[in-house]
């Protein structure tokens, strides 16, 4: 998949999320109810998209290079034993998909077609800037300590969820157990007409079942985790990010390396909060169609 510039793990480390946790999970502070705003159908910076695409070059009848439909690549040549063919997901305004893919996604609905060309100085061959944190070998955040907690309160609208869930929600009732992404499972503590609160084992924290304190190390299959300092309610960590295509290496203006994805990149600039890239990608001249359709929008 070459349009992501980044692993969904450096997306996880860089939000409110942690390794372990899908980097769609809308995890709001405990305690909050979910936004509605992102409820409305239409696709908007937040909104977690769920599509199926086909990009082709030069022109809308171009050759295709990339797929996600396991017939199209069979039919032109494309299909790689071993491989799977599924609809892609991508949470807007995060970055991870070049900038006039996800301009040209901004407005679509479930269900609508549409084809977006996207111009060189608005894909491949456009300066990227990113949060440090997605690309960093090394970087440190800070936490409410509330993310922590084994156990997270966390009320939820119904219409939010997810149409495989929507069912049991609807039917839930107090004591109820449901069963989320990656296995994580919350228990129904209440019930209103138009939201659910659950109390959900927060498996995906790096502490899980751990006692939080300064010096505390937890390592995961992508990252190393330190807890540095506790000031109040906030938790600082250092975070070593194994699967930084910069890991082991230099982290300095000029500097290249090579991502999963094949695409070089090279570090263009360096600010405090910010990486400035540059991909050194096939695509990097050419215009680029793509063929969309949206299957799901959260």
């Amino acid at each position: 998949m070459r349009i992501l510039l980044i692993s969904a793990l450096l997306l996880s480390l860089a939000s409110c999320t942690f390794p372990g946790m899908k980097g769609d999970d809308k995890m709001m502070p405990p305690g909050k109810v979910a936004p509605t705003e992102m409820m409305s159908g239409m696709a908007s910076t937040g909104s977690v998209l769920t599509l199926n695409y086909t990009l082709r070059t030069d022109s809308p009848t171009g050759p295709i290079q990339e797929t996600t439909l396991e017939s199209v690549a069979m039919s032109n040549g494309l299909y790689k034993t071993g491989s799977t063919y599924k609809p892609f997901q991508v949470t807007l305004g995060q970055g991870q998909v070049i900038v006039g893919f996800e301009a040209g996604l901004m407005g679509l609905h479930k269900g609508e077609k549409k084809t977006i060309k996207v111009i060189p100085s608005d894909g491949y061959g456009r300066p990227v800037v990113i949060a440090k944190e997605q690309i960093a070998p090394e970087f440190s955040i800070t936490r409410d300590k509330k993310m922590f907690d084994n156990v997270l309160s966390q009320t939820i609208e119904k219409s939010q969820f997810p149409a495989d869930m929507k069912d049991k929600v609807m039917n839930a009732k107090v004591g109820d157990t449901l069963t989320g992404a990656n296995n994580a499972t919350a228990k129904v503590s209440a019930i209103s007409s138009g939201s659910i609160t659950l109390a959900i084992e927060n498996i995906g924290n790096p502490f899980y079942k751990k006692q939080i304190k300064v010096g505390a190390v937890a390592t995961s299959t992508g990252a190393d985790f330190k807890i540095v300092s506790i000031e109040g309610s906030n938790v600082t960590l250092e975070i070593s990010n194994k699967e930084s295509p910069f890991y082991g290496k230099s982290f300095a203006i000029g500097e290249s390396a090579t991502p999963a994805n094949g695409s070089k990149i090279t570090i263009k600039e360096i600010g405090d909060k910010t990486v400035t890239i540059l991909a050194d990608h096939p695509f990097m001249a050419k215009d680029l169609y793509f063929d969309v359709e949206i299957v799901d929008i959260q």
